[in-house]
């Protein structure tokens, strides 16, 4: 009994995402093959795949839907932040956390791959403004993107050991005076969290900027009081998990400031009226 309730429910999430496709030119649901699936470290992974329509659509800080696997345990899609898109071909980076990343490690060259996208609101266009990148660990995942589409930009970027830093690119932008890096046990650069470098940086420089942020939920806490208390317009790519990625399985509601509303609040589903919101709309529980 059991069985057939789960296989009616996945049969309708289907349907649900088949009628969002067909009315949605911008979203697509296809099977793509699969050019490189790097393992980075012992966690993270970068998974790089060619399609021109998703790519052509894309948005910087939208996400994909991966379905990593078959059977019961793997029902759920993987979202996964568009790490960079050049020319035809998207890239991924990825953390392997659970059973569905554990299975996606495992795909290779030439192998096909379910993906869902591109969804959510992305980050907005920024134009005289300075862009203060800030991440933690994965959080650094649509941050390349970023950098491609927007000229004035500086990124903060902390994690917990330099094993972290997977990308040659961190490096570059760092020894170029882009990036400020920071590790919590002190393994590369200094040791501490990134949001006393951003307030810092913030004290010492008058140019207008707008942060973009994303990474665990303490650290964008803190840069969202950071940002109120020196005025700086701040965009969160929230990291609640998002199962369908459509709006329809309700599992990533996260409350968001509403003065029209009674309670001055509203719940909105991070997956499809976000990832990205405003730092001041967001309650925090």
């Amino acid at each position: 009994m059991l069985c057939k309730e789960l296989r009616e429910k996945v049969n309708y999430g289907w349907t649900i995402i088949k009628i969002i496709k067909k009315e949605n030119d911008e979203l697509y649901l296809k099977d793509v093959l699969i050019l490189k699936n790097e393992k980075l470290s012992e966690e993270i992974y970068k998974l790089t795949f060619k399609d021109k329509e998703i790519s052509q659509k894309s948005k910087m800080g939208q996400f994909l839907e991966i379905k990593a696997g078959q059977g019961i345990d793997n029902l759920l899609r993987k979202p996964i932040s568009i790490n960079n898109v050049i020319e035809d071909e998207i890239t991924l980076l990825y953390k392997v956390v659970g059973n569905g990343t554990e299975k996606l490690s495992k795909y290779k060259k030439d192998d096909k791959i379910s993906v869902l996208g591109p969804l959510g609101n992305g980050f907005p266009e920024i134009e005289n403004k300075e862009v203060l990148l800030v991440a933690g660990g994965i959080g650094y995942g649509p941050f390349s993107y970023v950098m491609q589409k927007i000229k004035d930009w500086k990124l903060f970027y902390g994690v917990r050991d330099k094993k972290e830093l997977v990308l040659d690119e961190y490096m570059r932008y760092e020894k170029e005076g882009k990036a400020i890096l920071l590790t919590d046990n002190g393994s590369y650069g200094k040791k501490g969290y990134i949001t006393v470098e951003l307030e810092e940086y913030l004290k010492s420089n008058k140019k207008d900027k707008v942060i973009f942020c994303c990474g665990p939920e303490i650290m964008m806490k803190k840069v969202s009081e950071i940002a109120n208390m020196y005025s700086v317009p701040a965009y969160l790519s929230l990291e609640t998990y998002m199962g369908c990625g459509i709006g329809a399985c309700l599992g990533c509601a996260q409350k968001i400031k509403n003065k029209n509303r009674e309670k001055g609040w509203e719940y909105k589903k991070v997956c499809k009226d976000g990832p990205v919101f405003k730092a001041d709309e967001v309650i925090w529980e």
